[in-house]
């Protein structure tokens, strides 16, 4: 998620209320600025376009067969009512581009990327669902588990004249636990942070072009069972668990990571099948989504303190989440 950096600019959160309504919320007080109703189902995934102009919404049916994504417009944070878009059979998650949005489906028949454009029929792609997703110019890269769950892959996809195009990149090897609930951060084009869970504390791995280096250890275990998300802000990692999220900073060379824990009091959704929606940042916070209401931790730049904000009334907001920038 882009971090803002400009004073002429303003950001907003976007999630859900208590009846499933989609609302947006200023980002540094939980208060709601706008509202749509729901369209009946569970929300499990929300996206917004780079420009900020629409949003897009995938809510499950009862039975999680299958659901509806649903696209709404934006305007300067204000959000109006929402239009079916597509349905889908199985679970599914969302990445808005500017290209198009990109969907990942996972069915009985298996696990399949498409991109949704306006005026043409989407042609889905078989491809192993994303754990952590991200953009590198033109394409869309994925860290995988796999088509059957054993390995850590990244994969990228791109967009050309004659539709989808996805290919295999780098082995990661297997993942920890299983089921696997490995995560990735991108650092730059070639590096990164795979973070993953091994006998019950947090493994950090850093990843280059060649590979991953031998795991580092948090030593915040034992008992930690799930990885849900990861982020990057302000200079540290963001790492989140079930109920916790922990802030990692790089530590000297010859020094491990300074790490500053965060309870949430709340228990945080298991993100299974895809990505989470639950933890996302802008500017020096990051937002947390539980069953308890949604969290705001400030982050300060270089060393600086990490500390929830009780100035945040986030009780009635509940995930997925994501943030627009308007301009101001």
């Amino acid at each position: 998620m882009k971090q803002i950096s400009s004073a002429d600019e303003v950001w907003y959160g976007v999630g859900f209320g208590l009846n499933g309504e989609v609302v947006v919320f200023d980002g540094k007080t939980g208060a709601v600025t706008s509202s749509a109703e729901g369209g009946g189902g569970t929300p499990r995934d929300v996206s917004v376009d780079p420009d900020g102009t629409r949003l897009w919404v995938f809510e499950e049916n009862e039975d999680a067969s299958g659901g509806e994504i649903r696209v709404c417009p934006l305007d300067a944070g204000a959000v109006g009512p929402c239009e079916h878009a597509a349905w889908v059979d199985g679970g599914a998650a969302l990445f808005a581009t500017d290209e198009g949005l990109w969907v990942f489906e996972h069915a009985t028949y298996g696990s399949r990327w498409k991109v949704l454009q306006e005026g043409t029929i989407a042609k889905g792609v078989y491809a192993p669902r994303p754990a952590s997703v991200w953009r590198e110019g033109d394409r869309v890269e994925v860290l995988s588990y796999g088509v059957s769950d054993d390995r850590l892959t990244r994969l990228s996809g791109t967009m050309t004249a004659n539709g989808l195009v996805v290919t295999t990149g780098l082995d990661l090897g297997a993942p920890a636990l299983v089921p696997p609930t490995a995560r990735f951060v991108p650092l730059s084009a070639e590096s990164g942070l795979l973070w993953d869970v091994v006998g019950g504390d947090v493994a950090m791995r850093k990843v280059d072009a060649a590979g991953a280096a031998a795991a580092v250890m948090l030593g915040v275990g034992p008992g930690i069972e799930r990885i849900e998300a990861a982020e990057v802000l302000s200079g540290a990692a963001l790492v989140l668990s079930t109920n916790t999220l922990w802030v990692v900073e790089p530590g000297e060379e010859n020094g491990g990571p300074n790490v500053t824990t965060v309870a949430l009091g709340g228990e945080v959704r298991r993100a299974g099948t895809f990505f989470s929606r639950d933890l996302v940042t802008a500017e020096d916070r990051a937002l947390v989504a539980t069953d308890q209401g949604v969290r705001a931790i400030v982050v300060e730049k270089d060393g600086g303190s990490v500390f929830l904000d009780d100035q945040f009334d986030g009780g009635p907001l509940r995930g997925p989440l994501g943030v627009v920038h308007a301009a101001n």
